[in-house]
């Protein structure tokens, strides 16, 4: 699986608007929530999955990028939230950097093997440092998926 695979305009939000780590996390759970048409109560289920997930040790994963992630029942199939913000945000990436990328991938616990394959994807996408900087600089949700799709 990669990120092609998943990429959903429905689940791209430009721009973030939370300032810090938890905020950025309740924001793409809310678009989540909101596209697929998610009771308050799945809301609530999948951001404790995804908080829970961080409190285990942070998905900065450097570079600019953060992939917070979490496996749940309300999940059916793997998914993915694309979010960039204006702000650096400090999710405690091992090389420093803020994030200003955000990929949440979520994933019902059956399909762990697919979620891990979509994590590696994202990594692999994001290791061009002139992609990731046209990422950052992506006006709304139609520049963000032509930027994956070229």
């Amino acid at each position: 699986m990669n990120l092609l695979d998943v990429l959903d305009k429905d689940l791209v939000k430009v721009p973030l608007t939370a300032s810090d780590k938890q905020g950025i996390i309740t924001e793409l759970v809310e678009v989540v929530t909101k596209a697929k048409g998610y009771s308050s109560s799945q809301f609530e289920e999948i951001l404790e999955g995804v908080l829970n997930r961080e409190s285990l040790g942070s998905t900065g994963i450097g570079n600019g990028i953060a992939i917070p992630h979490a496996k749940t029942k309300v999940i059916q199939h793997v998914m993915m939230v694309v979010g960039i913000s204006r702000f650096p945000i400090d999710f405690a990436s091992p090389d420093g950097q803020k994030s200003r990328l955000f990929f949440m991938v979520l994933a019902p616990p059956s399909e762990a093997s697919a979620h891990v394959e979509l994590l590696a994807s994202i990594a692999r996408t994001c290791t061009s440092n002139v992609f990731r900087r046209m990422l950052e600089q992506a006006k709304d949700k139609d520049e963000v998926i032509r930027l994956f799709m070229e």
